[in-house]
């Protein structure tokens, strides 16, 4: 097996790198991540770039000002929310991937679904498209506010203002999922958060980018092996990702479990030096409690059971949505001290599977109760004897009984 190691992209600080790059040293060096635009440029006859952004293993991101229309988009398609003098996040994909032939198929699919998707968590695309030089470029909203990482500071967060933002999220998860998107890659820097009126706003961003880049193939101990070049985020995924296995909304509610987990403890609930041990990490390890974790981080027990709900091994076990997350997450900020109606039983399938399967012999998370199971007896219980048999059956003892004194007393006379 190949040695792979996880470094960030080249020229990336840690507040702006949104993606990570497992690359295999053997294979040589990656292609330079240059972005082909430089400030004050045009790109793309309509947008007018001004200064960088940030750049992560997908792409490079600009802050660029919108020019007037020019009269085809390059789409093909038509950009309403477009407006000249507005400025925009422009993600220009790296050049390299492009030697993927399915990436620009891939690309022009996925855009289109992520341009429906509209909600007040979730950042806008706005317009995209491949240039007449062959570059793949997207144009978002730009956002004023900092990633999630940056907001909790590497330190556990108070755990009402921890529930509500995630609770935020999930209203992006389930605006996605809605539309059969699945975000795959969702973490902290993926999560942008604004204020306003003093409150924290949520933003969710990157929608559909892993599978853009990566297609069907998932981040797996076996991928890794395989490819030079990965794209995700151990920290944050999914057991069935790391299997390899095909995934679903579940995996979405597992990460947020995760990015839940973090701002309570201000750490991570696995512990690895190597991304492939994160990954075997989340594929075997349980993890250790919040409470134990952060002995003094005041975490009720609603929440921590919350937490442990949605970082089950199986998606079978887990909040079968990112709307079921959210209502367990706004139940126990309601009632910090119940953990009996936040963990609903799993199903007679589930437990069915659970009692067979050698592999989901897992423990239950605290307030996980499976009202009404009980284990069948292997020997039946006696059967009841009739009353009569029970009757003649003292009748004889008694007249035994007064036998044997009537012989004890004929003996005792000779």
């Amino acid at each position: 097996m190949k040695e792979v190691e996880l470094s960030p992209t080249p020229g990336a600080d840690d507040e702006s790198v949104s993606e990570y790059v497992f690359r295999d040293p053997t294979a040589g060096a990656a292609p330079p991540a240059l972005s082909p635009v430089a400030p004050g440029e045009v790109f793309a006859d309509r947008f007018l770039v001004e200064r960088a952004l940030g750049e992560g293993g997908s792409g490079v991101v600009h802050v660029a000002r919108v020019l007037a229309m020019p009269e085809a988009s390059a789409s093909g398609e038509a950009a309403p929310d477009l407006i000249p003098g507005d400025h925009v996040a422009l993600k220009i994909l790296h050049r390299h991937l492009l030697n993927d032939p399915q990436v620009p198929r891939r690309f022009a699919r996925e855009a289109r679904i992520l341009r429906r998707l509209t909600g007040e968590h979730v950042a806008r695309l706005l317009d995209f498209g491949e240039t007449c030089g062959g570059d793949l470029y997207m144009a978002m909203e730009l956002l004023e506010g900092h990633s999630l990482d940056v907001v909790a500071g590497g330190a556990p967060m108070d755990p009402a203002r921890a529930m509500r933002l995630v609770c935020q999220i999930c209203q992006g998860l389930e605006v996605a999922h809605a539309a059969g998107v699945v975000h795959r890659d969702l973490k902290p820097l993926n999560v942008i958060v604004e204020e306003r009126g003093g409150n924290d706003h949520v933003r969710v961003l990157d929608f559909g980018m892993a599978k853009i880049v990566r297609g069907e193939l998932q981040c797996s101990v076996n991928a890794l092996t395989q490819q030079n070049m990965v794209f995700g985020t151990p920290e944050y995924m999914a057991p069935e990702q790391a299997r390899g296995d095909e995934v679903d909304e579940r995996c979405d509610v597992y990460a947020a479990g995760v990015m839940l987990y973090e701002l309570v403890t201000g750490t991570l609930p696995f512990q690895a030096a190597t991304p492939i041990a994160m990954m075997s990490a989340h594929l075997v390890e349980e993890p250790e409690p919040p409470t134990r974790r952060a002995p003094r981080a005041p975490i009720p027990p609603a929440l921590e059971g919350v937490v442990l709900h949605a970082l089950a091994k199986e998606p079978g076990l887990r909040y079968p949505s990112a709307a079921a997350l959210r209502a367990a997450i706004e139940s126990a900020l309601k009632r910090p001290d119940d953990v009996t109606s936040i963990l609903p039983p799993p199903s007679r399938a589930e437990l069915e599977r659970r009692d067979t399967d050698p592999a989901l012999q897992l423990p239950v998370p605290p307030g996980y109760q499976a009202a009404g199971r009980s284990s069948p007896s292997l020997t039946p219980p006696p059967a009841r004897l009739p009353r009569v048999v029970i009757w003649l059956a003292l009748v004889a003892a008694a007249v035994g009984v007064l036998l044997g004194l009537v012989m004890s007393l004929s003996g005792g006379g000779r």
